[in-house]
């Protein structure tokens, strides 16, 4: 499975979530705190956004917004962004 390379990712207290392959929502790293990161593939182009509060405001004030254009390479773009 080519996620299971991110759960030897240190996450600093946030929580994996793997949801599925190629799809908007693809994987989600949850925070005590209510920030999200959200890895997920639209219009054809793979993305890693964070946001600080997984809420309407939150999600129009991005941190992070990453596009990647290989789903082979969202892990290294994630370490050396995160």
């Amino acid at each position: 499975m080519w996620w299971k390379i991110y759960e030897s990712l240190n996450l600093f207290g946030g929580t994996l979530n793997f949801i599925g392959d190629d799809l908007e929502d693809m994987i989600e790293i949850r925070y005590p705190d209510d920030m999200l990161i959200d890895v997920g593939k639209y219009d054809d182009i793979y993305c890693i956004i964070v946001v600080l509060l997984d809420d309407q405001d939150g999600w129009q004030h991005l941190l992070l917004e990453l596009p990647v254009a290989d789903k082979k390479d969202l892990y290294r773009q994630y370490k050396r962004q995160l």
